[in-house]
């Protein structure tokens, strides 16, 4: 037996058996100490955990992570693919095609490896521009966006009232020092 947490024999980890195969449930439990210890488990000799035979089909190995059996999608609009890999997923999304300035953004972005924190920034910016862009491109077709209904600010007010507020106070603070800002510039022209 081999001490693992304290020195009280409920603490204590039974020897692992080889290969784990032929173990009862009862052995099992013994084993799997994953309510005490968070994490715990992960790496485990894979005929030892549980969830093994539901982690992958037995015929595909990770070499085969795309097996020839799934045909490939043909892409329609343009398709962003992360530079570790070396092609396409066989079936993707289309639904929302990059486009403008968010789509540029995107482009940009794709160039990194997902590594990287330009990466990652430059999609979060390109997401804020789409926003903008989608705004625009309602006010251009003469239609107001709902945007009390597009930001879920009536869903925010009824279920985090107070994150709510803060959000509208700091809004407002920003826009009013924004405001100061302009005018005393305009003023010194």
């Amino acid at each position: 037996m081999e001490q693992v947490l304290g020195s009280s024999s409920e603490d204590t980890l039974p020897v692992p058996v080889q290969g784990g195969r032929g173990l009862t449930t009862q052995d099992r439990q013994s084993i799997d100490l994953s309510d005490r210890i968070a994490g715990w488990g992960s790496d485990l000799d894979p005929a030892m955990r549980p969830g093994v035979p539901r982690d992958k089909a037995p015929e595909i190995g990770n070499e085969f992570l795309y097996p020839d059996s799934i045909p490939q999608q043909e892409a329609t609009v343009r398709i962003h693919k992360s530079t570790e890999h070396a092609r396409l997923t066989p079936v993707f999304g289309t639904s929302c095609p990059p486009r403008g300035l968010s789509g540029r953004m995107r482009d940009a972005a794709y160039k990194y490896s997902e590594g990287k924190m330009a990466h990652w920034l430059m999609l979060m910016a390109a997401d804020r521009v789409d926003v903008v862009e989608d705004v625009a491109s309602d006010l251009a077709r003469m239609q107001v966006p709902n945007l009390v209904k597009e930001m879920g600010l009536k869903s925010e007010w009824e279920y985090n009232r107070h994150g709510f507020i803060t959000k509208v106070a700091v809004s407002t603070i920003a826009v009013a020092a924004l405001m100061v800002l302009m005018r005393g510039r305009s003023r010194s022209d």
